[in-house]
């Protein structure tokens, strides 16, 4: 961990560096921003992710959300997790781009997140999402590489790491997606190769650390890197080396008493 830790300090300092750090960070953060508005309702941030599971790509998948979104949105009836739940149930798998695996993966996780608002009274469904993406135990579990375990979203079949953190940035959670571009660029910040994805999270979450910002944010920098397959990154100066002090050896003369030439009768 040290040596992340010192590696995620140096690649911290070779981004703030760049010259465009700043407009590139309002980039990012505007990104998020946006993405975050758009998901609104938790039913739909649950739904995101699991079309996201069918490896389209991001905006075929907001696509078809917002189209889901159009079709079935009421004034008199909002969007809620169980009314989402009921049109899953009753409609086809061309909300699903044909695949049935994603619909019933989607009703599953539907299923236990509307177990867990029931668990607290007078609370948004949103604010239920976001506080499972947040809390330690989720955290916890992926740490030690038991995402299919968590009691919530793991228990569910077909749900690993990336769904898992796809689901958890969507609902607000301080965390990113260890994607493949995440990876490159890190390694090319000087953390160098990966084992899996679990170590590109770890070392990604690092960084966001010693860069003081959100890791959503960090992620959509990272991101944004690897479209641009940008390395030309600032190089930390050198640490001087500490100069070694000579001091000469001062000879000290033994001081000499003078004699006492008095004498005592």
């Amino acid at each position: 961990m040290v040596e992340v830790a010192n590696k995620a300090a140096e690649a911290a300092w070779k981004i703030k560096n760049l010259k465009d750090y700043d407009r590139r960070l309002e980039r990012a953060a505007r990104r998020v921003d946006e993405l975050s508005r758009e998901r609104g309702e938790a039913a739909l941030v649950i739904y995101e992710a699991a079309l996201a599971n069918s490896g389209r790509p991001a905006e075929e998948v907001r696509g078809l959300v917002r189209r889901f979104r159009e079709t079935f949105e009421d004034e008199d009836e909002p969007l809620t997790i169980p009314r989402v739940s009921g049109i899953m149930n009753v409609g086809g798998d061309e909300w699903f781009f044909g695949e049935e695996d994603l619909r019933l993966m989607t009703g599953r996780l539907l299923g236990q997140f509307q177990h867990r608002v029931a668990q607290y009274n007078y609370v948004d469904e949103r604010e239920v999402l976001r506080r499972w993406a947040d809390s330690h135990d989720t955290a916890l579990f992926i740490r030690r590489r038991i995402c299919d375990t968590e009691p919530i979203a793991g228990v569910v079949p077909g749900v690993d790491l990336a769904m898992m953190q796809h689901l958890r940035v969507a609902a607000g959670g301080n965390t990113l997606i260890p994607s493949a571009g995440v990876a490159s660029v890190l390694e090319t910040l000087g953390f160098g190769q990966a084992g899996d994805d679990y170590e590109v999270l770890a070392r990604a979450e690092e960084l966001a650390l010693h860069l003081d910002l959100p890791a959503p944010i960090v992620g959509e920098m990272l991101e944004e890197f690897a479209r641009e397959s940008f390395s030309d990154f600032p190089e930390p100066p050198e640490p001087e080396e500490p100069q070694e002090e000579t001091e000469e050896a001062e000879e000290q003369e033994p001081s000499e008493e003078p004699e006492d030439s008095g004498k005592t009768e």
